[in-house]
């Protein structure tokens, strides 16, 4: 079920460059269009602890997902 209240920014960053930063109506929308699972994308969300291991990457980028309102979102969507 979509929600009727919020959506979310998806936003991710390498080195202070914005990569991607885009509003979706629900996070399974999100995941698909970035590559990446819904499973992680939602332990991304809530904040669940990531695995440290990929901390050790050379290019590792900083995803960050924020709840907003559905009013704020972008009308594209």
């Amino acid at each position: 079920m979509r929600s009727k209240n919020n959506c979310f920014n998806i936003k991710i960053t390498q080195d202070e460059k914005i990569l991607h930063d885009k509003d979706y109506i629900t996070l399974k929308d999100g995941a698909d269009d970035v590559g990446l699972s819904y499973s992680i994308i939602a332990d991304i969300s809530c904040g669940r602890k990531k695995n440290k291991c990929y901390e050790n990457f050379k290019f590792m980028p900083h995803i960050e997902i924020t709840r907003i309102n559905k009013k704020e979102c972008i009308k594209e969507i």
